[in-house]
């Protein structure tokens, strides 16, 4: 995708001979180093086009979209397919009551002559992207990546390429040939007559046609691409890591349905679940957690700027992994930079910076808690039933209507945002709740044991619907099996009113007997949750949500020393911007935490060092209290010991020792770890280039104003940029939100252009304008300089611009002057 965000395109091309020459180069170079590699199967955000490469080869292989028509009126309607697309169908609303009706096409055209005010409606398909439901299709695609990764690179799976990882997964079509016949043998009925009903009506009859369609959707997918993508890896003993479109992957429920038709269904079919940090971990680790599998990805940190150190870093992981992600690739990972230019996303926080010797210890810690928090079962009470069928029923192909729109923001506010730039912990958090997202499929194939809700090694004493007007029928009849046991069923905004799906329909009159009997509970608002929840005693009580797992017969509790973070970042810039604070001292330098249902002391194992040393505690009936310390770090484990393992374990590492020296005297000396020999930071390479660069800095000048750095103020400094000057005045319109604050004098000489105060232009002739606006969106010119080094904001038709410049030449010279602008343009 270089081009598209202002790069060059890959050079060589992707999957050329010079290409595979390189990659296998780097493979041998890996398996002697001991590195893992992961690649990316270019399926999804990409410039590499493959499934265009297809379609044209293949015609068949292209996607359709369901598309529709409309008139209204009261007078006869008619309407014409429009050209290029098929004709599927037609229906008529009656504006009065509501009520729609199939009426038959007649070629290309529906017409309807019937009384009162109507809505006539065309659908039909039209014919754009890949058809993700062909399993022909599907096939080619897979092999011409991940089946070319086998016939030349097979050799080096498993010890040196261990997974693959896909961005961004184009959106699923909403249609295809076979559609009606896929739909009648899943549905058990004829879409045809009821295609109107995808966009009007609201009775259970439309309900159950809209959840059919796009469960059908999702059944397609899984069939011909999703199974097939797991079924590869499985074979080849890889795993498959994702990070798909935003905002699905932060657990939208409205993005999920219509661009995914059916999220956890389709991306539990992946190794290692998981986004970038603007998606969601709770989601992913849940999905592993239901399907059992080993790992969640976290790709991260991109975007955050070149300043972020390892210290920000961790503190910025550690809601991700307390939120269950244990697998976390670092999305600017650079081995070089093009004298400084490549400026795709930075940071890059193991490469040539001056932290880059000290990201052994970075990468060993996040290792370890990865490993432990990957191991064993995740132990939670609380599972939150992903509303899916309800944002379904109220999806028409043309959007979410005002039910799906409850559904959507009562499972937010119960669950909240973990995107980076705009973090609010949701309804659960803040009562300090852990809890998975539990999909209909974990649901239906679920056991019930006193109480409890059994999904492979999960256990679930509550379950919240987040106000969820439909639900699957097979669903309804697993929940109501739940709380006829003693589980305990929370209701946010209202109780499911319709059945759909297949299964008893009656499944939802019991479930909802079951609330008219007080023995499942309906609340109004997602903040009333934990007042239901009452009842389930807090396994953890801790200042801060934590992560309990369960390794064996070992307890393993995750704690960080702050919520969310450290960090807080300005969530109305833009998220290209690094706008952030970090301070430590938002962390807990010690806290109380009390733990149900374990016994004796813990010990606190120290994922910096990879120590462990041993605790006190106070044993209260079923309950430990221990004080826990943060004096290694901003986030601690505690482990118990399983039965009769107490005294094995033994006190693992000595007390620490601290001893408080103080200097009268010190000096300091600046050591630089910029190493340029290769000329990645700055061009040209030479040995002794400057070790340290400074590229902003502020100055005072001693004008009589300032006598010493203890009488400085404020207005007083002025902020220079290295390589940066002004080369010249202008006035003219000014757009203030892009040139706020006031105007300079004028320069001398400027009389005769009438003007009294000018604004300078400032720029480098090497990197361009600061903070250039035009390449805000490609994060950086990537090493191509514009030569428009002018900007003038917004100048309206009819407006001008005076600018006025100098040259110093040390003799005269006969020289070119050239200007370009998008402008007509006079020099004098």
């Amino acid at each position: 995708a270089g081009p598209l965000y202002g790069s060059d395109a890959d050079d060589p091309p992707f999957l050329s001979e010079a290409w595979w020459q390189i990659f296998l180069g780097v493979c041998a170079d890996a398996r002697e180093l001991g590195v893992r590699l992961w690649f990316y199967d270019q399926i999804g955000f990409s410039g590499a086009n493959l499934q265009g490469g297809l379609v044209r080869a293949t015609p068949a292989f292209v996607g359709q979209w369901l598309e529709s028509v409309t008139v209204e009126g009261e007078s006869p309607l008619t309407l014409v397919c429009p050209s290029g697309g098929e004709p599927l169908g037609a229906a008529v609303t009656d504006l009065d009551t509501g009520v729609t009706r199939s009426i038959v096409l007649e070629d290309r055209q529906a017409t309807d002559d019937g009384p009162g005010r109507r809505r006539l409606r065309l659908v039909y398909a039209a014919r754009r992207g890949f058809d993700y439901f062909n399993p022909a299709a599907c096939a080619a695609l897979i092999d011409t990546v991940h089946g070319a990764y086998a016939r030349r690179a097979s050799g080096f799976f498993g010890d040196v390429i261990v997974g693959s990882f896909q961005d961004e997964l184009p959106s699923l079509p909403t249609w295809s040939a076979g559609f009606l016949e896929a739909f009648r043998a899943q549905a058990g009925y004829d879409l045809r007559p009821r295609l109107g009903l995808l966009w009007d009506g609201q009775d259970a009859e439309a309900q159950r046609a809209r959840a059919d369609y796009h469960a059908v959707r999702a059944s397609l997918a899984e069939a011909a691409f999703f199974k097939p993508l797991f079924d590869w890896h499985e074979r080849h003993g890889l795993i498959c890591g994702f990070d798909q479109q935003g905002p699905a992957r932060s657990g939208d429920p409205i993005a999920s349905v219509r661009t995914y038709a059916d999220y956890l269904k389709t991306q539990r079919w992946y190794g290692a679940p998981g986004s970038d940090h603007h998606g969601d971990a709770k989601i992913h680790s849940s999905l592993a957690h239901l399907y059992d599998r080993p790992r969640t990805w976290i790709e991260a940190f991109h975007s955050s700027g070149w300043g972020g150190t390892l210290e920000e870093t961790f503190d910025w992981l550690l809601p991700w992994l307390r939120a269950g992600a244990t697998l976390y690739s670092p999305h600017a990972a650079y081995y070089s930079t093009r004298g400084g230019w490549w400026e795709w996303a930075p940071p890059s926080t193991c490469w040539r910076q001056p932290y880059w010797r000290h990201y052994r210890g970075f990468a060993d810690a996040i290792s370890r808690l990865c490993d432990l928090l990957s191991q064993g079962r995740h132990v939670c009470d609380i599972g939150v039933l992903f509303p899916t069928t309800a944002i379904q029923a109220q999806t028409s192909p043309s959007g979410p209507l005002p039910a799906a729109r409850a559904a959507h923001d009562t499972y937010l506010a119960l669950v909240g945002s973990m995107a980076w730039h705009d973090t609010r912990p949701g309804v659960l958090d803040r009562d300090r709740r852990d809890y998975d997202v539990l999909d209909d499929d974990s649901v239906q194939r679920a056991t019930v044991e006193d109480g409890t809700l059994v999904i492979g090694a999960e256990r679930f004493r509550a379950v919240v619907l987040p106000s969820c007007a439909a639900l699957a029928a097979a669903t309804a009849e697993s929940l109501a099996r739940f709380v006829e046991a003693g589980g305990l069923l929370i209701a946010v905004g209202q109780i499911p009113e319709i059945a759909v799906g297949a299964g008893p329909v009656a499944a939802v009159d019991a479930l909802r007997g079951l609330f008219a009997q007080g023995r499942a509970t309906l609340v109004a608002r997602a903040e009333d949750v934990p007042a239901a929840l009452a009842r389930l005693h807090h396994a953890v009580d801790a200042p801060v949500p934590t992560l309990h797992r369960r390794i064996g017969e070992r307890d393993v509790l995750f704690i960080p020393a702050a919520f969310p973070r450290a960090t807080e970042v300005n969530p109305t810039v833009d998220w290209r911007v690094a706008a952030y604070t970090f301070d430590p001292a938002r962390y807990a330098r010690t806290m109380t935490v009390r733990v149900r249902g374990v016994r004796g002391a813990p010990q606190l194992w120290d994922a910096l060092t990879g120590t462990r040393r041993n605790l006190t505690a106070r044993q209260v009936g079923d309950t430990v209290e221990v004080v826990l310390p943060f004096d290694r770090g901003p986030a601690a484990v505690l482990v118990w010991p399983a039965p009769g393992e107490e005294e094995a374990l033994g006190l693992a590492t000595p007390p620490v020792e601290t001893t408080l020296l103080q200097l009268e005297r010190w000096q300091g000396e600046l050591e630089p770890t910029l190493d340029n020999r290769y000329g990645d930071l700055d061009r040209p390479a030479y040995s002794g280039a400057p070790p340290v660069q400074t590229w902003r800095f502020e100055h005072w000048g001693d004008e009589g104003v300032v006598q010493s750095p203890t009488d400085l103020q404020a207005e007083y400094w002025s902020r220079a940029e290295v390589g940066f000057a002004a080369y010249g005045w202008w006035f003219g319109p000014v757009d203030p939100a892009r040139f706020p604050g006031p105007p300079i004098a004028a320069p001398s000489g400027s009389d005769a252009l009438g003007v009294r105060y000018f604004r300078s232009a400032e720029y480098s002739l090497s990197r361009g304008i600061d903070r250039d606006p035009i390449h805000t969106r490609s994060l950086g010119p990537k090493g191509h300089v514009p030569e428009e080094f002018l900007d003038f904001g917004l100048v309206r038709t009819g407006e001008a611009i005076h600018f006025r410049t100098a040259f110093w030449l040390p003799k005269a010279r006969a020289l070119h002057l050239a200007l370009g602008a998008a402008a007509a343009k006079r020099a004098w």
